[in-house]
């Protein structure tokens, strides 16, 4: 994959609506906090940057999780996406309380969540992690280690940096063809309507003219 900008993948992935998708929950000082399944989370990640990768890095003793000298343990996954890399760590733990000597089930929850956390640092879900309740039972806020987050912008502004990073994204310039630029322009437009965003760069005018298309709209 070609290196993207962090501004660009979190362009992408901020913008995209998981609400409906947090089914997994968990009760924390009764109160209910909401999950993204991380399957669900890889399904999103594989239609917008399918060459993405991570992995958890490993203890001196080769094993992936981390432990401490009280016995509690934590994950922590690198996740790379269009040549960026986060390390994101999660601890080891159930109801916001650390896991003493945590078996095997509950290692792989953990690293399944920190999995998806990991892709919210990336900005896909990330408004999960914004809440006091659930930065509370972690070691550390989901953004702390985020340098991912664009500067401020106006409105106007943003919004044409989110159009065009989602233009950027899809590759315009490997297109041979008019099908095969529609095909892409078609999907660019979905993505404009799901995010609530309008393309007023010109760009597809643009492309078409240097190649000799037709524009269709």
């Amino acid at each position: 994959m070609d290196m993207l900008t962090r501004a660009q993948i979190w362009a992408t992935l901020s913008n995209i609506d998981v609400t409906e998708f947090c089914t997994e929950t968990e009760i924390l000082d009764n109160k209910t906090l909401t999950y993204l399944p991380w399957m669900k989370a890889h399904e999103i990640m594989m239609g917008e940057f399918p060459e993405y990768s991570w992995e958890f890095t490993e203890d001196p003793s080769s094993r992936e999780c981390h432990y401490f000298d009280d016995g509690s343990a934590e994950v922590r996954c690198r996740m790379t996406i269009g040549g960026q890399t986060n390390i994101t760590y999660l601890p080891v733990h159930s109801s916001g309380k650390a896991v003493s000597s945590p078996s095997a089930t509950d290692i792989n929850q953990a690293k399944q969540r920190c999995r998806v956390k990991a892709m919210g640092e990336f900005g896909l879900g990330y408004r999960m992690w914004i809440s006091s309740q659930i930065k509370d039972i972690e070691s550390k806020s989901a953004f702390q280690d985020v340098q991912s987050t664009p500067p401020e912008t106006d409105d106007a502004d943003a919004e044409l940096q989110k159009v065009i990073a989602i233009w950027d994204h899809l590759k315009f310039g490997d297109a041979k063809t008019l099908s095969e630029a529609t095909k892409l322009y078609d999907k660019f437009k979905r993505g404009l309507t799901n995010r609530g965003l309008t393309d007023t760069t010109g760009n597809w005018e643009k492309l078409c003219k240097e190649n000799g298309w037709r524009a269709k709209k």
